[in-house]
């Protein structure tokens, strides 16, 4: 219970085999109360916001679109009006489209823009803005990828926008240690996840196993280790830890097959 006492905030957390609610749910177990956001299932918000509740803690569903910034401040100013304040946010919002270079299209490369980029420059903006507030630092987790170290084909925008949260990072670690608030961020590699399960390359049985071979530990991540990893850097152990990269893949990113 390293978290009793804290409110956390995480983004892209409706989906029960989302990374999101891995996080959310890892949070909670360890005693924070927490509001989970989502705008591409709404439906199942309070589902997940009632599952921290079972857990002990205090749960918040709040519906509100990242790429928009009223919306973001919005859920801000709701989660200390119900919730009293906001220690830990986990920036977890993200969407990837499969396209080669060559077939990107207008409409997608606007979209992967938007969230991943626009998205965390919002909910940032708005975290920091209110842990200053409050006077007493916090903690920022951004999701990137193991694409912020290595490249893959077919979804060259969603590379680039997980490079470009390395920077971002770094940044604003920078700029917010003096008010104590740390900024890093966590590198998924394949994490059996609705998000991927359109993924061209993992659309039968065998492919499936193919993946699990190029992975030197021989098998997919799961949500609960991207929350147990982003419960580090949230807790006192990563007290004195800020604009680090954490890479959670099984050794994907540096297997010779990368």
């Amino acid at each position: 219970m390293r978290l009793k006492g804290k409110v956390a905030l995480v983004t892209g957390a409706a989906n029960d085999r989302s990374i999101g609610w891995g996080i959310a749910k890892s949070l909670a177990e360890e005693g924070a109360d927490v509001v989970v956001n989502d705008i591409a299932h709404t439906d199942e918000l309070e589902a997940r916001a009632n599952d921290i509740r079972a857990m002990g803690c205090r749960g918040l569903a709040v519906a509100a679109d990242v790429t928009q910034q009223t919306q973001v401040d919005s859920m801000f100013e709701r989660t200390v009006q119900e919730l009293g304040r906001v220690d830990i946010v986990a920036s977890n919002a993200g969407i990837i489209r499969w396209e080669r270079f060559l077939d990107i299209t207008p409409a997608n490369l606007r979209l992967i823009v938007d969230v991943n980029l626009k998205g965390n420059v919002y909910v940032c903006q708005a975290a920091a803005r209110e842990m200053i507030k409050q006077g007493e630092g916090g903690r920022i987790i951004l999701t990137s990828s193991v694409q912020s170290d290595v490249q893959f084909p077919i979804n060259p925008i969603y590379g680039a926008t997980k490079k470009a949260a390395h920077s971002f990072v770094g940044t604003l670690a920078l700029e917010l240690a003096p008010h104590n608030i740390t900024v890093n961020h966590i590198g998924p590699g394949w994490v059996r996840s609705a998000l991927n399960d359109p993924a061209p390359g993992l659309q039968t049985p065998q492919a499936i196993e193919q993946q699990r071979l190029v992975v030197p530990l021989k098998r997919d991540g799961w949500i609960s280790e991207m929350g147990r990893a982003v419960v580090y850097f949230a807790s006192p152990d990563g007290a004195y830890t800020t604009g680090a990269f954490l890479r959670i893949d099984g050794g994907l990113g540096i297997s010779k097959y990368s």
